[in-house]
């Protein structure tokens, strides 16, 4: 076939390397300078290719190219490759007739029936003097243009063909021919051959490795005829596993997965189908099988064994289950290296795996259901034998070779064993992922106790893990379970994890239902061990409706549980206990999560140790403003999977940055926490974020949106405890940044009447902190009054402790001690832990430190101005000016343009008119707008025109409106 008429080879991809390699040594061949190349790889890796790439360049280049093939089917015929390679250029030249070939004809009779001389037909020639014959043969045909032999699958060829071989590589070098020679890395005499000319420098050997995950991606786009970039990751991924970048494997899987529609190509890329499963193709099988055979019937019952346990496998598992002696088990085992069906993993010497897991499924392919129940169950008994108990993985190990062997049963056992060791030792992603494997697998047993026991381990997991929404779900199966070989005990433990799951969400009516389900199914003179934990779970439940009841119900739970000997219930019962008596502040709190901590440390609970950690972490944020403790318990959360306590954590940080005035990153935590609430179902935390949206929007003055947020927390009996708290630090607070003090202790009478109907679960309401500060300065608490609240562990807290501070401030001031009353100002200010808090203090203490004649009021004052003016609060900027000029200190008229919004700008509204405008927004009349700017109201009304022009507004009534929409949703620059 003329080379113009030759069909096109697929692109070659990852050889770049090797190719411009053979590319020179071709180049070398036709200059005169002749070498030998052996291409050594296993099936698959492209040896075949890149010989006819190698062959074609040669025939376009115009060099003699002689190509031969050694026999795999049948026993090896001597000289055949040879032969055939010779056996073109007999029929299309009369090269024998060359005078310097004469004398070698009848030894290249052996090769060339039809040159065999009669007389010497009985003699056979000397193998040296056909491998010179056929050296003086190639040297004629190169003759003027080189010369290429290739010689493939040298593995299975015959001595006679591997002594020519040698002595061509030996005297090739100066006869202008290539001898290229494909064969596997197994042991053999062509592989001996190979490396012996290696180590003399008379043949280069050229491994093919596997290719990289570029040079898949590259083929994957070549043969699926698009670009690149058109791949996406997971189809690379799927791709780059089952095929270990072996070319064909990854070529043929390409083809099986697009035939079976795993893999759906379209003119702008590919995508995988997952529901649809794809088939080991013929051609890789029977490339599998082929090597398999190869390594003699020992060999192979060792890889079909190994495949039944699995992907990757321990050797001692697998010499025991066959009671293969260790020799014979370390030879089979290198041949299969060698063959590059197996690989060592990792650094256990113990441990090695299928190259591809496409072998182990053709492998598994050739036996029948009984052979690999035979195999799993030999391999089960051989894990137990040498690992009695089953320590670490082994459980989970073994599981699946017992559910292979057709004990669900004992399978469901073990994954349950090993998914309670994880969560004993903390490790919640695995606990979970094992124990709903196990949970699955029991729904085809009708093993009614093993199926609670299995549901019991599953909610323990779930409920630490912190994923509400997902064990609610199972609550469908308890009808099942209700069967009089399933314990009470086991029963009634059941419904109080359901009932855990209800808090976590939210739902507190199916809390109470469970809870009431658990008594029913344990009998009146029920154990302490069996009631403990009903009594911890009730305490929860009772918690914001019956604190002091909740309270005697966690005691009797700790009392029941440690007598008992249920560290768990224990801890459960010290956290409600601890979380009781935060509400009065942090030291009977700090006692009660210090002794649950230290249950969880001797008892070995990482989980609850994990979450005493975290509680403890909490309660030195609310005493210090210190939040190193709560990220590092976040990290610990993080890394072990408590989703429900990296939750929590991250709803105090939000809190802790709004009361920073952090409002953005506030913000932004909110959302991921209300994400995760959503896709966990948390519903518990519902009432504390919005808690967060209040301080956020309170801090900054924006009015409509607190509104927005307090219209959903209802104040009765029946809405969420942080009502109080959002009245006392977020309406409060927002009250006197709008310089409305009547209705901030409105507000602070509000949140007194929230938590006296329904305690708020922290001491911040205002009336150990914001509300002493303002009696003090209305003369309504004296010093007396003052200390009590500053000694109360709420007093102490920091958020409340800065403004006691203040007020303890005012009153030493009163008495005559400036010194002392600075000091205290003093460490106020130092703090700046909740800079909104600290400045609306100063610049209430402020005019009365004047009157006292003590501290800086000017300089608090100044600073107060400053910040109120950077953070878009004009009121109490407005105030602190005012203030200032009573001093008499000459304040500066603020006229930075960046005060004025840039939409606003760009309507042409000036400095002064945004002044106007900032206090239309909370429905002024001109008389109070121009007594707070000190301005005429006939200029006020000129000011309200043009605005009304500017923003194209109807009416006073709709630019009123306007105003208040700029000042809750427009940030100035």
């Amino acid at each position: 076939m003329p080379a113009g008429d030759r069909p096109e080879l697929p692109t070659l991809v990852g050889r770049d390397r090797e190719r411009e390699l053979l590319h020179e040594a071709l180049d070398q061949a036709r200059r005169g300078c002749g070498g030998t190349i052996f291409l050594v790889g296993g099936d698959g890796m492209g040896k075949s290719r890149l010989t006819l790439e190698t062959t074609h360049r040669g025939r376009r280049a115009g060099m003699g190219v002689l190509l031969g093939r050694a026999g795999s089917t049948v026993r090896a015929v001597a000289l055949r490759p040879l032969t055939e390679a010779l056996a073109l250029l007999f029929r299309t030249e009369p090269i024998l007739e060359h005078a310097c070939l004469r004398p070698y004809r009848s030894a290249l009779g052996d090769l060339i029936p039809e040159y065999r001389s009669t007389e010497k037909a009985m003699t056979a020639p000397s193998p040296v003097l056909l491998a010179e014959a056929v050296l003086r043969l190639l040297s004629v045909t190169g003759t003027g243009r080189g010369c290429l032999l290739a010689l493939e699958d040298l593995h299975d060829t015959d001595p006679a063909t591997l002594a020519v071989v040698e002595y061509l590589a030996d005297n090739i070098a100066d006869q202008g021919t290539l001898l290229l020679a494909t064969l596997r890395p197994e042991p053999g005499p062509a592989w001996d051959l190979a490396q012996a000319l290696g180590r003399r420098c008379s043949g280069t050997v050229l491994r093919l490795e596997p290719l990289g995950r570029r040079a898949v991606h590259l083929l994957a786009a070549s043969r699926l005829g698009l670009a690149p970039e058109r791949i996406p990751e997971p189809v690379l991924d799927r791709l780059c596993r089952d095929s270990a970048g072996n070319p064909f494997l990854a070529t043929e899987l390409l083809r099986a997965m697009r035939d079976s529609g795993t893999l759906v190509v379209k003119a702008g890329g590919c995508f995988l189908v997952d529901e649809v499963q794809t088939e080991v193709p013929p051609t890789v099988r029977h490339s599998v099988i082929d090597q398999a055979d190869r390594l003699g019937p020992a060999g192979r019952h060792l890889l079909t064994a190994a495949a039944v346990i699995g992907e990757r496998f321990p050797i001692s598992v697998l010499g025991r289950a066959l009671r293969m002696k260790q020799d014979d088990l370390l030879g089979h085992l290198r041949a299969a290296v060698t063959a590059g069906l197996l690989a060592a993993e990792g650094d256990d010497h113990d441990w090695y795996a299928f190259r591809t897991m496409t072998t182990a499924v053709a492998l598994l392919g050739q036996l029948t259901p009984t052979d690999q129940a035979a195999l799993a169950l030999q391999s089960v008994d051989a894990v137990n034998e040498l690992y009695p108990g089953l320590p670490g993985e082994w459980c989970r190990f073994t599981a699946r070779l017992a559910q292979l062997a057709g004990d669900v049963r004992g399978a469901v056992r073990l994954l349950a064993l090993a998914g309670r060791r994880d969560l004993n030792a903390g490790r919640l992603r695995s606990a979970t992922e094992t124990l709903d494997r196990a949970w699955q697998l029991s729904q085809a047993s009708a093993d009614n106790p093993l199926r609670a026991d299995v549901l019991h381990e599953l909610l323990c997991a779930l409920v630490e893990s912190g994923e509400a929404r997902r064990g609610l779900r199972l609550l469908d199966n308890l009808d099942d379970l209700c069967h009089p070989a399933v314990p009470p005990e086991r029963l009634a433990a059941v419904h109080v994890l359901f009932a855990r799951l209800a808090l976590l969400a939210g739902r507190r009516a199916d809390a109470a239902t469970q809870l009431d389900a658990a008594r029913t199914v344990l009998s009146p003179g029920a154990h302490d061990r069996q009631t403990a934990a009903v009594d911890a779970v009730a305490a929860a439940h009772l918690g914001p409706d019956a604190p002091e009841r909740a309270a005697r119900l966690a005691t009797h739970a700790v009392q029941k549980a440690e007598f008992a000997g249920l560290p768990g219930v224990a801890c459960l019962g010290w956290q409600e206990r601890g979380v009781l008596a935060r509400r009065q502040g942090a030291d009977e709190a700090q006692r009660c999560f210090a002794q649950m901590r230290r249950l969880a440390e001797r008892h070995h609970l990482p989980l609850w140790r994990n979450r005493a950690a975290v509680l403890l972490a909490e309660q030195r944020w609310l005493l210090t403003g210190d939040t190193d403790a709560l990220l590092h318990a976040a990290g610990r959360a993080r890394r072990t999977g408590a989703s429900a306590t990296r939750h929590t954590v991250d709803v105090l940080l939000a809190w802790d940055h709004a009361l920073r005035a952090e409002y953005v990153e506030a913000e932004r935590l909110v959302e991921e926490c209300a994400a995760e609430a959503h896709r966990l179902g948390l519903g518990d935390s519902a009432p504390l974020l919005a808690l967060v949206r209040a301080v956020c929007a309170g801090h900054r003055g924006r009015r409509h949106q607190l509104d927005a947020v307090l219209s959903g927390l209802s104040d009765d009996d029946t809405g969420p405890p942080v009502a109080a708290l959002a009245h006392g630090m977020a309406a409060t607070v927002c009250a006197l940044l709008e310089e409305d003090p009547g209705r901030a202790r409105r507000e602070l009478d509000r949140a007194a009447a929230c938590d006296a109907g329904r305690p708020a679960p922290y001491p911040l309401t205002g009336q150990q902190g914001l509300g002493l500060l303002l009696a003090v300065l209305d003369g309504d608490a004296d010093w007396r009054r003052c200390c009590e609240v500053g000694a109360t562990p709420a007093g102490r807290l920091h958020w409340n402790r800065q403004f006691v501070l203040l007020a303890k401030a005012v009153l030493l001031g009163r008495q005559g001690e400036r010194e002392t009353a600075s000091a205290a100002v003093t460490s106020v200010r130092r703090a700046q832990a909740h800079p909104v808090a600290v400045h609306l203090g100063l610049r209430l203490v402020a005019p009365v430190a004047h009157t006292d004649r003590w501290g800086d009021p000017v300089d608090w004052l100044r600073g107060a101005e400053e910040y109120f003016c950077r953070a878009g609060l004009p009121a109490p900027a407005r105030a602190c000016r005012a203030h200032l000029r009573q001093l008499g200190v000459v304040v500066p008229y603020r006229r930075t343009t960046s005060r004025v919004p840039q939409p606003l700008r760009m309507i042409g509204v000036t400095e002064r008119e945004y002044e106007v405008l900032q206090l239309m927004a909370d429905w002024s009349d001109n008389r109070s707008i121009a007594s707070e700017l000190f301005i005429s109201p006939r200029t006020v009304e000129k000011h309200v025109a043009s605005l009304i022009a500017k923003t194209e507004q109807a009416n006073r009534a709709a630019l009123s409106r306007y105003a208040a929409r700029v000042r809750d949703e427009v940030t100035p620059d």
